[in-house]
């Protein structure tokens, strides 16, 4: 599948794993971007798997793991709690060959974090620009969203969207999306808004 996604389309292809044989196979095959939403990880397999082939990496911050991730998460300063495991991850992954310019960084929304903890990264998503590696973020119909505004995931899209235009003008370069074309058409609005070159 991923080798004829390769050769049939112009884009970089992204593999969310976390597993180190299956990126290694999927780099293998074509995939461009390994998606790790086990960057909490105390191995370095993968890591020396992205380093081999120059993908980019995104590390993501989760609290836990996916089973245990929502179990009453707890931080004391979030922000800085999701700052300081980045620049540790920086250091490992730099120590396993992955260069910088292969890492994005993603705060995890909604990967360990309450409702609070997650407006908390929103709102200072501009603090993480001093990492000078790009942000990716995915808070497409979450159900942080749905907490707050009370929306079924189907109507989730005018939240969604107020997160990503938030987004971009804290410096988020990278957004993950259900509604493609809706996100593209608010994000042209809010470059052009912001004065920013499309």
């Amino acid at each position: 599948m991923i080798e004829a996604l390769a050769r049939g389309v112009n884009v970089l292809l992204s593999i969310d794993t976390l597993k180190p044989a299956v990126a290694r196979a999927a780099l293998r095959a074509g995939a461009a971007i390994v998606n790790d939403i086990g960057a909490n990880r105390t191995d370095d397999a993968l890591w020396h798997s992205v380093a081999e082939a120059g993908a980019g990496y995104v590390c993501l911050h989760m609290q836990g793991t996916p089973r245990t991730m929502q179990a009453n998460p707890v931080y004391a300063d979030v922000v800085h709690e999701v700052g300081e495991f980045f620049a540790d991850r920086r250091r490992r992954l730099n120590a396993a060959g992955v260069a910088d310019e292969q890492v994005v960084f993603d705060v995890g929304i909604g990967f360990g974090k309450t409702l609070e903890h997650n407006l908390q990264l929103l709102r200072r998503l501009a603090d993480f620009r001093t990492l000078g590696r790009p942000l990716l973020l995915g808070v497409s119909r979450k159900s942080f969203i749905g907490r707050l505004v009370g929306a079924d995931v189907s109507a989730r899209l005018p939240g969604s969207l107020a997160c990503a235009c938030w987004a971009l003008a804290q410096g988020v370069h990278i957004l993950r999306t259900h509604d493609v074309a809706e996100t593209v058409q608010a994000v042209r609005m809010t470059e052009a808004l912001l004065g920013q070159e499309q």
